[in-house]
């Protein structure tokens, strides 16, 4: 995992993260404890896919978390 000093837009989210990684709901603990902007998967060596794919963020939301 490496730190990225500014915000990801969506795609560049999904070029920079693995969410398939055993070790990502770790990492983004990590990173949000930290208070970085945003971080990056890529060129990470401790990359392992898990054994069922993650819920879909789009799927598993409630609607209620998106209204303001």
């Amino acid at each position: 995992m490496k730190k990225i000093n500014r915000l990801l837009d969506m795609k560049a989210v999904e070029e920079h993260r693995r969410e398939e990684c055993l070790h990502y709901d770790a990492c983004l603990e990590e990173a949000s404890a930290l208070l970085w902007p945003s971080f990056s998967c890529c060129g990470c060596k401790l990359f392992e896919a898990r054994a069922e794919p993650p819920p879909r963020w789009e799927q598993s939301a409630s609607p209620l978390a998106w209204d303001c």
